[in-house]
């Protein structure tokens, strides 16, 4: 994709929502980023004080330990609004890193010089409103899921939300998502496996 098919794109994904949103106001240059499969848009503790936008692929969401444990938090399918929204709006640095799980294509814009322009467009702030909604929702879901659900139940969930990744990706990253270890993750493998016989 060129510039204008991305920026097109973005502006595609914000028009989505409903809402009427003046994109001339829009004149911050647009920062394209093209991120290897393995490679990370930015890591822990890095600044990521921008806006991202998924345009194509799929990364998680990956903190790591003290001891240097990994933990993947999430997984973000494109085309999708991606990055720490606390590194974005305080300047602060991010407490996770993004890695690209396949070849991603990504835009950004600086936060702070984009919101300056887009804060007084009241269709920009609904659906800026209403996509924070989202994200709190499904961090609601996922809390609830980890108080409520068996560890098998947050399995197939996962696979229901992600069948491309349950043979894909390591059995760790899997493993660390849905709160569990390596080998029990494994015995529930094996009960599904022999189940399905």
């Amino acid at each position: 994709m060129d510039r204008i098919q991305l920026q097109n794109s973005f502006e595609a994904y914000f028009n989505e929502w409903g809402y009427e949103i003046d994109w001339q106001r829009l004149t911050v240059p647009m920062d394209v980023h093209v991120i290897r499969k393995g490679d990370y848009l930015f890591r822990q503790g890095d600044a990521a004080n921008r806006l991202y936008f998924l345009h194509s692929g799929l990364v998680r969401y990956v903190s790591v330990s003290d001891e240097g444990k990994e933990f993947t938090q999430t997984f973000a399918k494109s085309p999708r609004i991606i990055g720490s929204t606390k590194a974005m709006v305080t300047g602060s640095t991010v407490l996770f890193g993004i890695q690209a799980l396949e070849a991603c294509m990504v835009s950004s814009y600086p936060w702070q010089a984009f919101y300056a322009q887009m804060r007084h467009d009241i269709g920009f702030l609904e659906c800026y409103a209403k996509f924070l909604e989202r994200i709190f929702m499904t961090k609601e879901e996922r809390e609830n899921a980890f108080v409520k659900h068996s560890a098998e139940r947050r399995y197939l969930d996962f696979c229901m939300t992600y069948p491309e990744l349950k043979n894909t990706i390591p059995q760790q990253q899997i493993a660390s998502y849905i709160g569990i270890t390596p080998v029990a993750l494994s015995r529930i493998r094996q009960k599904l496996k022999l189940g399905h016989r």
